[in-house]
């Protein structure tokens, strides 16, 4: 206790002993109702013994794998010695320049040229070439059925006409020739001569020749068939450009009848092309007639009339019933021409018609006519 009112510090022998700290025990709390448990000393656990470890298992030699191959390490460029700048320089050797042979360049472009990237540039090109040589084939087998066409036709022409040079003295019918005078020579208006009998040997079809002064000059066929003659020559031949036949159902010198006369129209010119020329009324003005001959009668065709129809039957008559049916056919076909004429268009004479194909119209089938009356002549 402490003296005079001061508490005295206890002295190392009146202090208690230091009890030590009581660790915290990991059982469960007992009830204060169970026996107090002894503070002795518990005793020491012994240790659990070991289990015996499994006996060891032979283990199956593991296989070795194979050492990989390791690419060959390049080589360093050995260092060039450290050169001393106030020295001169070894001279260097000429650098060899290896040439490649012209074959073998040749080959690495031809290989770098049909590589896969250039397959489609090089199926196009094949294909491009491919088109050109068909379609040159083709034209040029057109071109030569040209050929051998005007060919077969000029050979028969030189054969059987011949232009009139000198004047062909004929005596008019209704003038009596004066003994006493001498005879006047006419000029026949006929341009150009034929020999009928050569042509009947050629072909016994020939009924007659169709001219125009530098634009048309055929033999005109006249057979049972229509279309024998659509494809075929003069002699009787396979042909492109076919002859000019006359149609089975009417013949020259019937009255009120309209003689046909059928032709290809060419692109090479030959065969009726040229009568295309009268939608132009000036052409009409420089070519106004043609001259139809035959071994019995020659006649000139003074053309009335050129127009594009559809066809069909009503727009190829041949025979007309009456005068006035005549008539009002002449004045229709007259009234849709491309070109006028300043004639008077009649019933007296016979008419004639040459068709051909045209590809300038909208009509489905159109045909191109171009009408004449037939004058005989002398």
């Amino acid at each position: 206790m402490a003296e005079g009112g001061r508490h005295l510090r206890p002295g190392p022998e009146e202090q208690p002993a230091r009890q030590p700290r009581r660790q915290a025990s990991r059982e469960p709390a007992r009830d204060s109702r169970e026996e107090p448990v002894s503070r002795r000393a518990r005793p020491a656990e012994e240790p659990a013994p070991r289990r015996a470890t499994r006996p060891a298992q032979e283990q199956a030699p593991r296989r070795a794998r194979p050492a990989q191959e390791q690419p060959p390490r390049r080589a360093r460029p050995a260092q060039e010695p450290v050169r001393d700048p106030w020295e001169e320089p070894a001279p260097r050797r000429p650098r060899r320049v290896e040439v490649e042979p012209p074959s073998y360049r040749r080959r690495r472009r031809r290989s770098r040229w049909l590589s896969k990237q250039n397959l489609p540039l090089i199926l196009l090109v094949v294909v491009l070439v491919g088109g050109i040589l068909f379609a040159g084939g083709k034209l040029a087998g057109i071109m030569l059925n040209y050929h051998r066409d005007r060919t077969a036709y000029n050979e028969l022409a030189d054969a059987a006409i011949s232009s009139l040079a000198e004047p062909d003295v004929t005596t008019p019918p209704d003038v009596t020739p004066d003994p006493g005078q001498p005879e006047t020579p006419v000029r026949s208006e006929v341009p150009i001569q034929v020999d009928w009998d050569l042509l009947r040997e050629k072909n016994s079809d020939i009924v007659g020749w169709l001219y125009d002064a530098g634009n048309i000059s055929y033999p005109v066929m006249q057979t049972s068939d229509n279309s024998y003659y659509l494809h075929r020559g003069w002699d009787k031949q396979p042909n492109t450009a076919g002859s000019l036949f006359a149609d089975t159902n009417v013949s020259v010198g019937a009255t009120y009848s309209n003689f046909l006369i059928y032709g290809h129209n060419m692109k090479d010119g030959s065969m009726f092309a040229p009568i295309m020329k009268y939608v132009d009324q000036s052409y009409y003005s420089d070519h106004p007639t043609m001259y139809y001959l035959t071994p019995w009668q020659n006649y000139r065709v003074e053309l009335i009339a050129a127009h594009i129809v559809e066809s069909t039957l009503n727009n190829f008559p041949t025979y007309f019933a009456s005068d006035s049916e005549y008539q009002n056919y002449l004045d229709n076909i007259t009234s849709h021409s491309f070109f006028r004429t300043n004639a008077r268009v009649t019933t007296e004479y016979q008419l004639i018609t040459l068709s051909t194909c045209d590809y300038s119209s909208g009509y489905s089938d159109p045909r191109f006519l171009l009408h004449g009356m037939l004058v005989p002549i002398q």
